[in-house]
């Protein structure tokens, strides 16, 4: 009788873990651009890892990078400080790999755009 009420909440607490883990959280290790894209909701911090495809000014003169993996693609905002963290304050060249992690928003890109603001961002060789 007693492992009924422990059971019933365990299978909750189970069930209500993966919408738990996103909101609010650096989700631990990389995420594919497409599974970001379709379960990553307004604040949530993520972690992608891609080759940038293009780069373009947004908003503010601040850089705007298309991100690419496997599976899709993303816009990132970077801000720059991590520019210079990067690239020695110069534009992120195209085909290089990184790895970024950020705060997943459209109000920093548009209203229709939604994307990623770098927080943390490094190369991977």
């Amino acid at each position: 009788m007693r492992t009924a009420p422990l059971l019933f909440a365990a299978v909750c607490l189970a069930l209500a873990a993966p919408a738990a883990a996103w909101k609010g959280e650096l989700k631990a290790g990389v995420r594919p651009i497409a599974e970001v894209k379709a379960r990553a909701e307004s604040g949530d911090l993520v972690t992608v890892e891609g080759r940038i495809a293009d780069v373009a000014t947004g908003s503010g003169s601040r850089l705007v990078v298309t991100l690419e993996d496997s599976t899709g693609s993303v816009l990132v905002r970077v801000p720059e400080h991590l520019l210079r963290k990067l690239n020695g304050g110069h534009a992120p060249e195209v085909g290089i790999h990184v790895r970024v992690g950020g705060k997943w928003d459209h109000a920093s890109l548009d209203d229709e755009t939604w994307g990623i603001h770098a927080q943390t961002a490094e190369r991977v060789d």
